[in-house]
């Protein structure tokens, strides 16, 4: 089944060799040409889709989930190609089980070698990655002892991943306030509490209107006094007077 897979899918390129965008690979260290022919899902040329010379590609998959998407090319070498593969989403690299089986395919991608003075090796790619649900990056990589070259990237959109375990939206605060107010109220500061004696001191002006009481008080007595006296003089006086008189007689 892979071969008549494989020789469709010859036939159908074998036209667009010399048509379809190649390049050369400038941030590779072995790669002197890659052409990258297309991808197909589950194996149906039907569903090929061509034109990806930029070596970079967003595919929707959905579709073909629990299928495989499958990423065909092929590249002429400095050195002998060991090993194509894959990685998803920067993982474990699994090799390509496909590599130049089908005899024409082969022959049509070796004669390509005479256009590149340094040319060692040439051979087809047929990456084969299942269609997974959710967002990943496939990296198609041509594998050496001495490095992983960087063929081609595939960003592919399965739609919502049922397994994903979705985290809650944390709700985000509003922003506080930043006006300051005009007024700050006031704190009631308590007066200290009176303190209560037995008899208040009284004061100056009590004092004043006292002190004058008793300076009058004292005035009349004094005068009294003094007219008391007064009287029993004049008294004493006027009986020496008639007591003198009566002698006299």
């Amino acid at each position: 089944m892979k071969k008549i897979i494989a020789l469709i899918l010859t036939v159908v390129l074998a036209a667009a060799f010399f048509t379809v965008a190649g390049s050369a690979v400038d941030d590779c260290e072995h790669v002197l040409f890659i052409n990258r022919d297309g991808i197909l899902f589950n194996g149906d040329v039907s569903t090929l889709m061509l034109g990806h010379s930029a070596g970079y590609d967003e595919v929707e998959v959905e579709a073909y989930l629990g299928g495989t998407i499958e990423i065909a090319g092929w590249c002429v070498t400095d050195v002998e190609i060991q090993h194509y593969g894959y990685t998803i989403d920067g993982g474990e690299f699994v090799e390509s089980d496909y590599v130049n089986d089908n005899e024409p395919d082969y022959n049509a991608i070796r004669g390509q070698m005479s256009k590149f003075e340094d040319a060692v090796d040439a051979a087809r790619f047929w990456v084969k990655a299942p269609a997974l649900p959710g967002y990943h990056t496939i990296e198609v990589y041509l594998k050496t002892d001495d490095v992983m070259d960087l063929l081609w990237t595939v960003e592919t959109d399965g739609g919502k991943d049922p397994n994903a375990t979705e985290v809650p939206a944390t709700e985000v605060p509003t922003e506080a306030p930043t006006e300051v107010p005009t007024e700050v109220p006031a704190t009631e500061v308590p007066t200290e509490e009176p303190v209560v004696t037995d008899a208040p001191a009284p004061t100056e002006k009590a004092n004043e209107g006292g002190d004058e009481k008793q300076e009058t008080k004292k005035s009349n007595t004094g005068l009294i006094v003094g007219i008391v006296i007064g009287v029993i003089v004049v008294a004493a006086i006027v009986v020496g007077i008639i007591l003198a008189k009566r002698k006299k007689k």
